[in-house]
């Protein structure tokens, strides 16, 4: 009986042991990235306090000076391309860093062919100026942080993860544009220039989101990636005439390209046959 239970565990071992299959996989441990997309943060406007605005232009007759209302656009829709350098720390697990070039542009338009603008005003009479639109442009140099998590070991054609990150983002550079409506009205440029406020000259966001890596690690390969939530602060707002609520998302694409292809990191999967 002994004799017969030890054939049996012998049996059931060999069995168990055919029915695994090992596969060892190789992949660069640093990938070169391009990356490029934009991100929608909700928010609401916020209209400067020289602006006049009419609530029903269609009675446009009890009044001497109208507009109708003032909008903002596309000012919650910061663009991005950066360069990134990934480093495999597991088989399922990477971390990335590198730089991010943000770029935001904000117009203020109306609904009507321009806006008033006050300029000047006393105990009896206020200036204005007729405004096409005032549009100010701000770019920020970022500094990311992520972390992908993959869902298989297996270096698929198709393979999904989930990532976190912040970013880290400085204020380069900022331009301010004023279009009058009549170029005659040019000479109060800067009266109109020195209300206008500056954006801030850093701010923070975080953000986590679902991807896909299409094609080999070994070669090069794509990403497409969908952020939400993003979350930015309420008081770091990147142009003038938009706050920022605090959740928004994105989408990106990233180009990667293996590097330094000697150092590697070698694994063994280890799969149940069927």
């Amino acid at each position: 009986m002994k004799k017969l239970l030890i054939c049996i565990f012998c049996l059931l071992f060999a069995s168990s042991m055919q029915a695994q299959e090992k596969e060892t996989l190789t992949m660069p441990r640093l990938r070169l990235g391009v990356e490029a997309g934009l991100n929608l943060v909700y928010g609401q406007i916020n209209k400067p306090e020289m602006i006049r605005e009419n609530r029903s232009y269609y009675y446009a007759h009890d009044y001497d000076y109208y507009c109708g209302f003032v909008n903002a656009g596309p000012g919650l829709i910061p663009y991005i391309f950066g360069l990134k350098l990934e480093y495999v720390l597991h088989k399922r697990i990477t971390v990335a860093s590198g730089l991010r070039f943000n770029f935001y542009k904000a117009t203020l338009n109306s609904d009507r062919d321009y806006f008033l603008w006050k300029v000047s005003e006393t105990e009896t009479s206020s200036n204005y100026v007729k405004i096409n639109n005032i549009s100010q442009a701000n770019y920020y140099l970022g500094i990311p942080l992520e972390a992908r998590f993959f869902l298989t070991e297996k270096d698929h054609a198709v393979r999904a993860y989930f990532i976190v990150g912040n970013s880290f983002n400085f204020l380069v550079a900022s331009s301010k544009k004023v279009a009058f409506h009549n170029p005659e009205m040019e000479k109060y440029n800067s009266n109109v220039l020195e209300h206008i406020g500056n954006p801030n000259l850093f701010y923070l966001s975080f953000y986590g989101g679902f991807g896909l890596k299409f094609g080999k690690a070994d070669y090069p390969f794509g990403n497409i990636e969908l952020f939400f939530p993003t979350l930015h602060f309420e008081n770091q707002n990147t142009n003038t005439f938009s706050w920022f609520d605090v959740l928004g998302f994105g989408i990106r694409t990233t180009l990667q390209i293996p590097a330094f292809r000697k150092h590697k990191l070698t694994y063994t999967v280890t799969r149940k046959n069927k």
